[in-house]
């Protein structure tokens, strides 16, 4: 099978729920950042802001999302920050966040990772 070369080849291979929820969660991916780039990094999704185009992939404030069967997993440096305020999902180690489809989408905090996410971290 082919990898996609675009966002919305990419979300034409997903299962139906995976649409649903790749759907939502670029709605808030706007909400939080109306002007955010969607676009695709290791064939899933990557999400900037264009203000930091120029920054390498992995030093660039962004949120990627893998997508799985069954959930989808959520890379974004805010994760820790509001891993205690979402027990109903799974976090790895590395505070990736997972959301099983079955499961309703927390908008509120959500968007607030993905704004805390797509702007550099302030040095304390």
């Amino acid at each position: 099978m082919e990898k996609p070369k675009t966002i919305n080849e990419f979300a034409q291979l997903l299962n139906e729920q995976g649409k649903s929820y790749f759907r939502e969660i670029s709605a808030l991916m706007h909400e939080a950042q109306p002007e955010v780039i969607e676009t695709l990094f290791v064939s899933q999704p990557y999400f900037y802001l264009p203000k930091y185009e120029t920054q390498k992939f992995h030093y660039r404030p962004s949120v990627m999302l893998a997508f799985f069967k069954d959930h989808l997993n959520i890379f974004a440096a805010a994760n820790e920050k509001y891993e205690p305020l979402l027990t109903d999902y799974k976090f790895t180690e590395k505070h990736t966040m997972q959301i099983y489809f079955d499961q309703p989408l927390n908008r509120e905090i959500l968007v607030s990772i993905f704004k805390e996410s797509l702007h550099p971290k302030e040095k304390e």
